[in-house]
C-alpha cells in the first residue's frame, strides 16, 4: 500500500512538473511562434523605425502631424514596423500627444500584432520632446550636483511623465563621457568627463527609467565624447584603439549593461584603428572607413560578444548626413543588418506620398535581398526575434487596448508639467548652479540702489531673467532700489550696448556658445570691449555661461563668471499655473537668481575640467579649472588669505610663505614676485591666485592659503 502511495504521489508529481514546464515553453515560446508566422516583408518592417514629424502636400506646404493621416494609418495598417519615433513637432499639448499615440497605436492594430515601441528623445534639458513636459536641468547639471538620489528623482518625473502620455520608450540618457571640449553635439548632454562619474550617474539614471515602465537607452555607443564634428551634418573620427576606448568610453557602457539595459543607440562614427572595412562614398567618391552604426566588428564582435550585451540595438537616424550623406541607403541596410543592428531608425523620409511609396520600395527590396541570401537571413531573425522578446518583457506584446483613452488624457493632464514637478526642478537646478570665478566678493550682488543691465543673446532670453528677479521681488530678496534691465545683445555691436549699460553698476553677460569657433566670433570679442568699459566706470562685469561651459576660459576680463549648463530659455513667463505649461529652461533664471541670493550659495563642483585657451583661442593642454573645482559664497576665494574678499598685498606675502614650503614645487619666496618688479604687489598676488588654480592636485583649490 505504501509503495502504490509513493507511486501515485511521484506520479501526480511530474503530471504537475510537467505541465508546469509545458506552461513556461509555451510562456516562452510565444515570440518564436509569432516569428515563425511572419513574412519576410513583415520580418524587415518589424526592424523599421520610421517618423512621421511633417506632412508635405503637392505644393510643397510642410506642416507638423499632430493628428494620424490616412499615408501614416495606411503604412501602419500595412507595415509591422518596431515602432515610431515622436518629437516636438508631434507633442504640442499634452492631451493632443495621448491622441495621437492612440491614434497610431491602433492603425498599428491589425490581428495579434504586438504594440508599437513609442519612442522619443526625452533626455531632460537640451534634449526634450515634451512640449508641456518638465525639462529638468540636463546631464550636466547633475554631474555638477553629484547626487544619486537627485539624478534618480530627476529620471523618475522624466519617466512618469513620458509613461502617461504613451511613450514607451525614451533614447536616454546619453552616457558619452564628454573628453572633447569642442565636441559640437554632446556638450552639456553628457554627465561628465570622468568615465566613472558618467557611468555612475547613467545607471541610476537608465535604471530609473526602466522602473518607470520606460524603456532606457543608452547612446552612443560606442561613444560620441571625444568627437569635434556633428554626425547630423558630418562623419565624425575618432582615431582610438579598442584598449584606450575600453579605458575610458566603455565605461558606462559596461555598468549600464551589467544593470541590465535593454537598448543601446549606436553612434555615425569612424574608429578607424578598430574597423579597418571601407566603403566610397557616393557623395565624394572617395573611400571612407566604416562607421560604427554599420560595423560588425564594433556591434557584433565588441557591443555583443566581448561585452555580453544581448538586448536590443537601435541606429541613430540613418537620415543622418554622416550615413545618408555618403551610404547607398540599401547597403547601408544590409552593412547594418550584418553588423547585428536591430533597428533602423528613420531609414526613408515618409513627409510625402512619395515617401510612403518609397518606404513600400525599401521594404520590398530589403525582403528580396534577404530572400536570395544577400542579407544573412539569421541576422533578420535574430535581430525580430530579440525586439518581440523586448516587447513581451515589457507588456508590450498582447495588442493594443484603447478602449480608456479619455482617462489616459486626464491622467496625463494631471502628471505633465504640473507645478509641483516644476517647484522642484527649480530647487534641484539651484543646486546645479557653478560659481568658479569670484573676485573681490562680486557676488551675491546685494547692495542697495544699484543698476544691474543683463545682457541676453535672444530676444526671448529675456523672459527668464525677469522671472528670476520676479521671483526675488516676491521672496524678499531683492535689494531696494534695484534697477534691473534685460537687454538683447543679438545682431548688435558693442557700441549698440554701451548705452545701454551707461552707468551700470554689475553687467552680467549671458554666454550661449555652442562650438569652439565662437570663441573667436564677434559676440566673445565684444565682452573685451565691453568688460573694460564697466571697468572705467567704477562697476562689476559678471558671465553667465549658459551653453557649453568650456566657454569661461575665453572670459578673464569677468570679475565672476557662474555656470548654468543649459541654453534652453522660457518662451512665455510660465507664472504659478498648475497645469499645461508650456516647458521651459530652469536653468538660466536660476543662475541669475542665485547672483541676487546670498542664502542659496552656490555648492555645486565642475563635472568637467576646464582647459585654458591660447593666443589664437583654442583649447590648451592645461587646465584653468579642475573638475570638482567649485566656489561658494560663505568661504574665501583662493589667494584671500585673510578672508576679507579682495587680494591684498597682506595676502600675497602669506602666498609667499606658503610657496616657500611647499615640498614637491621649485618655488622659493621670489616666486611670489610674479610681474618680477621685485615688490609683492596686489597683481602679483592676483598671478599666484590664477596659478593656484591650476595646481594638478586639488589639495589647494578653493581654500584659503595660510
Amino acid at each position: 500500500m505504501k509503495k502504490r502511495i509513493t507511486a501515485l504521489i511521484l506520479c501526480v508529481m511530474l503530471v504537475l512538473l510537467c505541465a508546469a514546464t509545458s506552461h513556461a515553453d509555451v510562456a516562452g515560446s510565444r515570440v518564436e511562434q509569432y516569428l515563425a508566422s511572419m513574412s519576410t516583408e513583415d520580418k524587415i518592417s518589424m526592424m523599421l523605425m520610421p517618423a512621421f514629424r511633417f506632412s508635405v502636400d503637392a505644393e510643397g506646404k510642410r506642416t507638423n502631424v499632430t493628428a494620424i493621416t490616412e499615408d501614416i494609418a495606411a503604412t501602419l495598417a500595412k507595415h509591422s514596423y518596431a515602432g515610431v519615433i515622436l518629437f516636438g513637432q508631434n507633442t504640442p499639448t499634452t492631451e493632443n500627444t495621448v491622441r495621437l499615440i492612440d491614434q497610431l497605436q491602433k492603425a498599428n492594430a491589425v490581428g495579434d500584432r504586438p504594440q508599437l515601441l513609442i519612442t522619443a528623445d526625452q533626455e531632460g534639458g537640451a534634449v526634450t520632446r515634451l512640449n508641456q513636459g518638465t525639462m529638468t536641468p540636463g546631464n550636466m547639471a547633475l554631474g555638477a550636483i553629484n547626487d544619486l538620489d537627485v539624478t534618480a528623482e530627476v529620471a523618475a518625473v522624466i519617466g512618469r511623465e513620458l509613461k502617461a502620455v504613451g511613450i514607451n520608450a525614451t533614447f536616454a540618457p546619453d552616457v558619452d563621457v564628454n573628453n572633447n571640449p569642442a565636441n559640437p553635439v554632446i556638450g552639456v548632454r553628457s554627465f561628465s568627463d570622468d568615465a566613472q562619474m558618467v557611468a555612475t550617474h547613467g545607471s541610476v539614471f537608465a535604471e530609473t527609467l526602466d522602473n518607470t515602465g520606460v524603456i532606457s537607452t543608452l547612446k552612443h555607443f560606442p561613444g560620441h565624447g571625444d568627437t569635434d564634428t556633428d554626425s547630423h551634418s558630418g562623419l565624425p573620427s575618432i582615431n582610438k584603439s579598442y584598449e584606450e576606448l575600453e579605458a575610458n568610453e566603455l565605461i558606462p557602457f559596461r555598468k549600464c549593461i551589467a544593470t541590465g539595459t535593454q537598448m543601446i543607440m549606436t553612434a555615425h562614427i569612424v574608429y578607424p584603428q578598430i574597423e579597418k572595412g571601407t566603403y566610397v562614398s557616393k557623395s565624394t567618391g572617395e573611400s571612407i572607413h566604416i562607421p560604427a552604426t554599420l560595423s560588425k566588428k564594433i556591434i557584433t564582435d565588441i557591443l555583443r560578444r566581448d561585452m555580453g550585451y544581448d538586448g536590443v540595438v537601435i541606429t541613430d537616424a540613418m537620415e543622418m548626413d554622416a550615413i545618408a550623406k555618403h551610404f547607398d541607403k540599401y547597403d547601408a541596410a544590409k552593412l547594418a543588418i550584418e553588423a547585428g543592428v536591430d533597428i533602423l531608425l528613420i531609414p526613408v523620409d515618409t513627409t510625402t506620398k512619395a515617401g510612403f511609396a518609397e518606404m513600400d520600395t525599401y521594404i520590398t527590396t530589403l525582403a528580396q535581398m534577404a530572400d536570395t541570401g544577400a542579407i544573412p537571413m539569421k541576422n533578420i531573425d535574430d535581430a525580430v526575434l530579440r525586439i518581440l522578446k523586448l516587447k513581451e518583457s515589457n507588456g508590450l506584446f498582447s495588442p493594443y487596448d484603447g478602449s480608456d483613452i479619455e482617462a489616459r488624457v486626464q491622467n496625463a493632464i494631471n502628471t505633465v508639467g504640473t507645478k509641483a514637478s516644476h517647484d522642484r526642478e527649480w530647487d534641484i537646478t539651484k543646486r546645479a548652479i557653478t560659481l568658479v570665478k569670484n573676485n573681490n566678493r562680486t557676488l551675491p550682488l546685494t547692495k542697495e540702489n544699484q543698476k544691474t543691465v543683463v545682457l541676453v543673446p535672444y530676444d526671448d532670453e529675456t523672459n527668464p531673467m525677469n522671472y528670476a528677479v520676479n521671483k526675488l521681488k516676491a521672496e524678499h530678496k531683492l535689494p531696494a532700489g534695484t534697477q534691473f534691465t534685460a537687454f538683447s545683445y543679438y545682431k548688435k555691436t558693442a557700441a549698440d550696448v554701451l548705452p545701454v549699460i551707461a552707468g551700470a553698476d554689475n553687467v552680467v553677460f549671458m554666454s550661449e556658445i555652442y562650438g569652439a569657433s565662437a570663441l573667436k566670433g564677434d559676440a566673445a570679442k565684444m565682452v573685451d570691449a565691453l568688460a573694460d568699459t564697466v571697468h572705467s566706470q567704477g562697476g562689476k562685469f559678471i558671465v553667465m555661461s549658459v551653453s557649453l561651459p568650456y566657454d569661461v576660459a575665453r572670459f578673464t576680463k569677468a570679475d565672476a563668471i557662474m555656470i548654468a549648463y543649459l541654453p534652453r530659455s522660457m518662451p512665455v513667463d510660465p507664472g504659478d499655473k498648475e497645469k499645461e505649461i508650456e516647458q521651459y529652461g530652469p536653468n538660466m533664471p536660476a543662475a541669475m537668481y542665485m547672483m541676487y541670493s546670498a542664502e542659496d550659495a552656490p555648492t555645486a563642483k565642475l563635472p568637467i575640467n576646464i582647459p585654458t585657451l591660447d593666443a589664437s583661442y583654442s583649447f590648451t593642454d592645461t587646465i584653468l579649472y579642475k573638475r570638482g573645482f567649485g566656489l561658494t559664497y560663505t568661504e574665501p576665494t583662493v589667494g584671500d588669505v585673510d578672508t576679507d574678499g579682495i587680494v591684498t598685498v597682506l595676502d600675497a606675502t602669506a602666498i609667499q610663505r606658503h610657496l616657500a614650503d611647499m615640498p614637491n614645487e621649485s618655488f622659493d619666496a621670489a616666486a611670489a614676485d610674479a610681474d618680477g618688479d621685485g615688490v609683492i604687489t596686489i597683481l602679483d598676488a592676483t598671478a599666484i591666485q590664477r596659478w593656484l588654480v591650476r595646481l594638478p592636485t586639488n589639495e589647494n583649490i578653493g581654500k584659503p592659503i595660510i
